[in-house]
C-alpha cells in the first residue's frame, strides 16, 4: 500500500489485514488516488501485530530511547506497542491486537516515529491543529485540553476543510518557497464528552475511546480532509470567555513564544531546537498571528476563524509584488 505525505510516498506494509483496518481510518485520506509507486525518497512504514505472548517488556520501562543509526523506539506497554524510526530503514510499528484497538492508538498510529522521519530543516510536526477556507490555512495552537480538536470541526462543520485536530506537519518555505505550508497527517479527532454534544455528534460511532474518555471519531466520511494548504494565519488559542470570539492580532515575538512548546520530536529528544526554532521563526516573520479566545458559540468560533484567515489572505494577496515592465508571463 502506498500513501504520500508533503510528497513523500509511504510504502505500508502489513501482514495483518486487522492491523491495517485499525489504522486506515487515520490515513485513508492520504491514499486518494494513490500516488506512483516510487523508491527515490520513500519512507518504509512495516506493521505487525503480535500474539498474545509478546510484550516490549524486554525493551525496558515505557519510554523513548534511543537506538544506533540514528533512529529511536517509543515503548508502550498499556496495552504493549514499540513504535521506531530507523535512517535508511524506516518506520516500524509492532503492537499487540489489544494496542490496534486503543483509542490513543487508532487515531495517531505511529504518531512519534512519523515526527521522527518527516520533520528536518525547515519541517516539524507541530502538535496544532489546521483548517482551510479556498486553501487557506489556519493553524490552530494552544496548550493540550484548550480546545484545538472541538475548534477544528467547528470550523469544519461551518464550511472550513479539516487538516488535522491536534498534529500536523509544517513546511516553514512551502513546497515551492513561497510561503509556509501545512500537511494534513490524521483524518481523525479526540473529542471530550462535552464537545461531542456541543457538536452535535453523538450519532457518530467512535472508533475508540482513549485513556482520557474522549471518543475518537474518523473525519473523512463526515466532513471534508484536504492533505496540505498554503498558512496565512496562526491562531493562538486561549481560554473561553464570556460572548462572542474577538480575535487580538499579536507580536511576531509572543506567537513564536507560543509555538515553540509545541513541536513533537524536540520534545520527544529526537528533533533539533535550532531547526525547531528556524521553522517557527519563519512562521513568525512570514504569517500574522492572532489569539482567539474559545467560546461554546461554536458558529461564532467558526466564524472568528474564517475572518481571520479571509482577511490574512487578503493582505498576502496585495503584498504580493507584482511583475515589473517586460517580466516573463
Amino acid at each position: 500500500m502506498i500513501a504520500s505525505l508533503a510528497g513523500r510516498p509511504i510504502l505500508i506494509d502489513s501482514a495483518s489485514r486487522f492491523a491495517l483496518d485499525a489504522i486506515l481510518p487515520a490515513i485513508d485520506h492520504l491514499l486518494d488516488p494513490p500516488p506512483a509507486p516510487t523508491e527515490g525518497d520513500a519512507i518504509r512504514w512495516s506493521i505487525a501485530e503480535e500474539d498474545d505472548a509478546w510484550r516490549p517488556d524486554a525493551f525496558g520501562p515505557a519510554g523513548t530511547y534511543r537506538i544506533g543509526g540514528g533512529g529511536f523506539a517509543v515503548v508502550q506497554n498499556e496495552p504493549p506497542s514499540v513504535e521506531s524510526f530507523l535512517p535508511g530503514s524506516g518506520i516500524t510499528l509492532r503492537a499487540a491486537r489489544e494496542a490496534f484497538m486503543a483509542g490513543d492508538f487508532r487515531a495517531h498510529p505511529a504518531s512519534f516515529a512519523l515526527a521522527a522521519a518527516l520533520s528536518g530543516p525547515g519541517r516539524q510536526v507541530l502538535h496544532a491543529g489546521a483548517v482551510a477556507h479556498d486553501g487557506a490555512a489556519a493553524l490552530l495552537v494552544g496548550v493540550g485540553g484548550v480546545g484545538k480538536s472541538t475548534t477544528a470541526l467547528a470550523c469544519a462543520f461551518a464550511g472550513a476543510d479539516f487538516l488535522g485536530d491536534d498534529l500536523v506537519l509544517v513546511d516553514a518555505a512551502g513546497p515551492d518557497g513561497p510561503g509556509p505550508t501545512v500537511h494534513s497527517l490524521f483524518a481523525t479527532a479526540k473529542l471530550n464528552p462535552d464537545s461531542v454534544l456541543a457538536l452535535g455528534v453523538t450519532g457518530w460511532t467512535p472508533i475508540g475511546t482513549t485513556p482520557k474518555n474522549k471518543a475518537v471519531l474518523a473525519i473523512r466520511d463526515r466532513l471534508s480532509v484536504i492533505r496540505s494548504a498554503a498558512i496565512v494565519a496562526l491562531v493562538l488559542l486561549a481560554p473561553p470567555v464570556t460572548g462572542r470570539p474577538r480575535p487580538q492580532p499579536l507580536r511576531a515575538a509572543e506567537a513564536m513564544s507560543l509555538v515553540m512548546p509545541s513541536s513533537i520530536p524536540v520534545a520527544c529528544r529526537t528533533g533539533s531546537p535550532a531547526e525547531l526554532l528556524a521553522v517557527v521563526a519563519a512562521l513568525a516573520r512570514r504569517v500574522p498571528a492572532w489569539r482567539l479566545p474559545l467560546s461554546w458559540d461554536l458558529d461564532a468560533l467558526g466564524t472568528a476563524v474564517r475572518g481571520i484567515v479571509t482577511e490574512a489572505a487578503d493582505r498576502l494577496r496585495r503584498d504580493v509584488p507584482r511583475p515589473g515592465p517586460g517580466a516573463a508571463a
